[in-house]
């Protein structure tokens, strides 16, 4: 009867080498696409701020605010029903029709269904995050502001839920101070909870996977 045999050293080694090969090239690839999917975010915001920026040049109103939308931008677009021309894209309903507007208008892409507007926004009238998130503009105050937490509205490019805190601690760290309470990306609506951010600073470790921030402008 043939003796069996166990594995060497060197046929462990050689094991233990393919997989940590392995593990290190799958948690390269979660880096690329983290990496991949924060600058999307940016580039997402970036877009919708620049839209909303062409957009009051040519029309000198803001989308999502104006009550004469179908008149001016065609079939596509919805009128605004309630704080209309004020200046001003006020939450929640009208925050949903600036994507109708800008789309309408032909400054981003859609359409969005204008069954969908004058509604809070929703991944159906309004641009997703790489989470899953609802994008959108809002003149508000739903987010934090240290060392003060004074209640106070600005205009902002909101990026919507789904996002754990450590991605959007590295957002901050690539477009503003890296923290969540101060300059000009902030921890805010829908979700800013002390999970995802406490102290002055984002939680990193053991943080919160559904968080969002704005950028504010």
């Amino acid at each position: 009867m043939k003796k069996q045999q166990g594995f060497t050293l060197i046929e462990i080694a050689i094991v233990l080498v393919i997989i940590g090969l392995l593990t290190g090239g799958v948690l390269k690839g979660q880096e690329l696409i983290q990496g991949a999917k924060v600058s999307k975010t940016i580039s997402m915001m970036n877009e919708l701020k620049t839209s909303v920026f062409g957009f009051q040049d040519r029309y000198r109103a803001l989308p999502g605010d104006m009550s004469n939308a179908q008149q001016l931008l065609g079939k596509n677009a919805a009128n605004c029903r309630t704080s209309c021309d004020d200046g001003f894209i006020q939450p929640w309903p009208n925050t949903s029709l600036v994507t109708n507007h800008l789309s309408a208008a032909g400054f981003y892409s859609g359409p969005y269904n204008t069954t969908e507007v004058n509604k809070a926004p929703t991944p159906q009238n309004a641009p997703t995050n790489p989470w899953g998130g609802a994008m959108f503009v809002a003149y508000s105050s739903v987010f934090i502001d240290h060392p003060s937490l004074s209640k106070r509205s600005q205009n902002g490019i909101f990026t919507g839920g789904t996002i754990p805190s450590k991605v959007l601690a590295e957002i901050d760290r690539k477009v503003d101070d890296g923290k969540p309470g101060t300059g000009s990306f902030r921890a805010a609506y829908p979700y800013y909870g002390k999970t995802c951010q406490k102290n002055g600073q984002w939680v990193i470790d053991n943080g919160s996977t559904n968080c969002s921030g704005v950028s504010l402008y």
